[in-house]
């Protein structure tokens, strides 16, 4: 019952921007140099320790703008992958001048799924899904280019209820690296080499789930290990809630309480 309300006052007090602030600075203090992924393919050579910021737009937050401000301040890159119903023409302008990342956090697979009524993996696979979503990927990149003037180097799948459905997820379309000239990028966030080039990978969750962090990896204790390269993959809208959403999460501790899981990264 403590642990319940410890999870509720951190939620009434609603500062996990702080935390995101304190991650920062220790990486910075110990030799980090925090980067995009962008940043960090076109840097591999390089001897630097690094952390790599990724940040997956699932939702509209003020946190998207919150988190953005704290790595400006502390001088850091990151990338930040926008789903097409979460575009920002606000705040995208801005990253993209700091030098930070914008590119798109896809859904293809899921909304092709979606929008045909699909119900299983075997009626997924008598369709042509594979080359039209290619397709559509494409020109939503397109889109995405132009509106912004961006580069869309690195891209990231999005993890969706019909994927899992399905057991099909949206980096089935980037699983052969042969695509990649087709879409004009070089890298897709999941990408089993790029992965296994990662020394620490670190995800957040909400704070009622293993204090916060999926994996049960707290950021500072691994910044203290001094490994490099770390992934840092962030979920702004977990970091930041409206006076609504601390209601309900407030409530639903109060009859549910604590996640704790032992799961381990798997690439989606």
């Amino acid at each position: 019952m403590k642990g319940r309300f410890e999870t509720i006052l951190k939620y009434l007090k609603n500062k996990r921007i702080g935390d995101y602030d304190k991650i920062l600075s220790a990486a910075v203090r110990n030799g980090y140099k925090i980067i995009s992924l962008e940043d960090y393919i076109n840097s591999k050579n390089s001897t630097d320790k690094v952390m790599i910021l990724r940040h997956d737009i699932d939702y509209v937050s003020d946190a998207n703008l919150m988190m953005f401000e704290v790595e400006k301040k502390h001088k850091a890159r990151a990338s930040y992958y926008f789903r097409n119903q979460t575009i920002d023409a606000e705040l995208i302008p801005l990253i993209k001048e700091y030098g930070s990342e914008v590119s798109l956090h896809f859904e293809t697979i899921a909304d092709y799924i979606k929008e045909r009524g699909i119900t299983s993996r075997e009626q997924l696979f008598k369709t042509s899904f594979k080359n039209e979503c290619l397709e559509i990927l494409k020109q939503d990149l397109s889109q995405l280019r132009e509106r912004f003037q961006l580069k869309c180097n690195t891209i990231a799948s999005h993890g969706a209820p019909e994927n899992r459905l399905t057991g099909v997820h949206n980096n089935y379309l980037t699983e052969d690296v042969s695509v990649y000239e087709y879409l004009d990028i070089k890298l897709e966030a999941y990408q089993k080499e790029f992965i296994s080039e990662i020394a620490e990978y670190i995800s957040d969750t909400v704070i009622e789930e293993n204090g916060g962090f999926r994996y049960g990896k707290h950021p500072l204790d691994v910044i203290e290990k001094g490994v490099s390269p770390i992934l840092f993959l962030t979920h702004p809208s977990h970091w930041f809630y409206s006076s609504k959403q601390i209601f309900r999460k407030t409530i639903k501790l109060m009859l549910y309480g604590n996640t704790f899981r032992n799961d381990k990264f798997t690439r989606i």
